[in-house]
């Protein structure tokens, strides 16, 4: 499109969405023109924001790439008329149309995960390739597309003329993938956070409830067992394991015969895991094998390291652990508090309300050798039970094995009533532009709208599609980018300008 009729494009829609501000609506031929008018430029920006490698790595919270990303949406944001700025400590953008109380805001986060093997992409990881209409590459889909969906919506708003009710405030994180948000406290001592909103950092329809999120790190020092020399397994906090191992140290034949007397009485449930023993120069080394799962629903698989501990324990007479070492203390922990649980119920964390259902609790790690061990918690739990009452019943627990708890990260739980006015609006838009009947949702997971209070979770996916976030091939169809910003300029135009969006006439 030529400047001339880009010119005439964005009058147009101007002039139509500020006369239909008068009866208090839009139609959605007028909507549909703004959002196509700046399709183009949004896929443009997209591309050059996914070349930017703006990884969240462990342990490298803040990088240059982060920051060279976030002045990018910022001058982006200041060339469509934008008020924008990064805040003190240059890891978090904001980006603001209108002023004055009770703002409506919007959250989304420009950091990404690692690529992986590049390899196994069919496409260039951070290469922004758009092939087969789609946008490929490492945060297309999360959370650099949202973003882009938001920030042309938010512009769109405001050529349209219409008379804003409440300021409108979009927040870049740069954080968010190692759940470590204190970049998010600049917004806080800016006196910057909104009075409610939503990420664009989930799926559509709505979420309003998630459980509350705390990784622990359960630490047990002391005397080496002069038996049981190591014991892991696990590869992520947030998973069941799959497998687990332990090196056990005397003579093969007598530590094997009973391995097996053990295994053989061994009570698993109504899902065992299974045993493999192999005996070595020095001793017998045992694997345990479970069926992995997602740690927000550890009772969909088998804990390989619980099952392992429990064996263990009922055999540490025969085996001869110490169980006063710190192999010992952990293995009768495990095999005590958490055992064939899920639900944190021996802990004292078992809890549950509507919607959200029970609590949950999955050992995710255990690492360690002849100087201790460490086991990894993640417990959700929805409602009702804070983090520091979690985090003093698990120090009761603990206290008789010795154990020192370690909090890595906590996020309370998200309630917000499904029946405000926030709510029930963006279900509204959403079901009028897709037909979808879903009901607003409660889930164990976490998103971005635990970052402030009053938030909840609005797309940017659509249901039914393929989970991309985090995987391989991650690319975000453009008809999804489309739709995604037609849905936010709407829920803005209702929402910060009390005009709503008027239905299509019937065929």
């Amino acid at each position: 499109m030529n400047c001339r009729s880009w010119s005439r494009s964005l009058l147009g829609a101007a002039l139509l969405l500020a006369a239909a501000a008068s009866a208090h609506a839009f139609d959605r031929a007028e909507l549909d023109s703004a959002v196509a008018a700046r399709l183009d430029a949004a896929v443009a920006d997209l591309q050059a924001w996914v070349r930017i490698p703006s990884i969240t790595a462990a342990g490298d919270p803040h990088r240059a790439d982060k920051t060279a990303l976030l002045n990018a949406v910022v001058a982006r944001a200041q060339a469509l008329g934008l008020a924008a700025r990064l805040l003190s400590g240059q890891q978090v953008a904001v980006v603001e149309l209108g002023q004055g109380p009770d703002a409506l805001g919007i959250l989304v986060h420009a950091d990404v995960v690692p690529a992986g093997d590049a390899a196994r992409w069919a496409h260039p990881p951070f290469g922004g390739e758009l092939v087969d209409g789609a946008v490929w590459g490492r945060g297309s889909l999360d959370d650099k597309g949202p973003l882009a969906a938001s920030l042309y919506a938010m512009a769109a708003l405001k050529d349209s003329g219409l008379p804003l009710t409440r300021p409108v405030r979009l927040i870049v994180g740069s954080s968010e993938e190692n759940m470590d948000w204190r970049d998010l406290d600049a917004v806080r001592a800016a006196g910057l956070v909104p009075a409610e909103g939503w990420t664009a950092d989930a799926g559509f329809p709505v979420i309003y409830a998630e459980k509350s999120y705390l990784d622990v790190a359960v630490r047990f020092d002391g005397a080496a067992d002069p038996v049981l020399r190591q014991f892991s397994g696990g590869t992520a906090p947030n998973a069941v394991p799959e497998a687990a191992t332990a090196s056990l140290a005397g003579e093969p034949p007598k530590l094997a015969a009973a391995l097996k007397a053990a295994i053989g009485a061994y009570q698993g449930g109504a899902t065992p895991a299974s045993f493999a023993l192999r005996e070595t120069a020095t001793g017998v080394e045992i694997t345990t094998r479970g069926k992995a799962a997602h740690g927000a629903k550890p009772e969909a698989g088998i804990n390989a390291v619980t099952h392992l501990a429990r064996l263990l324990h009922g055999a540490r007479q025969a085996l001869g652990i110490d169980t006063a070492s710190a192999q010992g203390r952990a293995v009768a922990f495990i095999a005590e508090q958490l055992g064939l649980e899920t639900d944190g119920g021996t802990l004292g964390l078992r809890h549950s309300v509507a919607n959200l259902g029970a609590s949950t609790v999955n050992l995710g790690l255990l690492s360690g050798s002849d100087e201790g061990l460490r086991a990894q918690l993640n417990i959700r739990v929805p409602t009702g039970l804070d983090l520091a009452t979690q985090r003093a019943r698990l120090t009761q627990a603990l206290a008789p094995y010795q154990a020192r708890l370690e909090v890595i990260e906590g996020k309370e739980a998200l309630w917000v009533d499904p029946q405000t006015p926030l709510v029930q609006t963006l279900l509204g838009i959403y079901r009028q532009f897709t037909g979808d009947q879903t009901a607003p949702m409660a889930i164990g997971g976490t998103t971005y709208a635990k970052a402030f209070p009053g938030f909840v979770a609005f797309g940017m996916g659509f249901p039914g599609g393929p989970m991309l976030a985090h995987a391989e091939n991650e690319r975000l169809e453009v008809d999804h980018l489309r739709r995604g910003m037609a849905i936010y300029l709407a829920a803005l135009a209702q929402l910060a300008a009390g005009v709503t969006l008027q239905p299509p006439p019937s065929p």
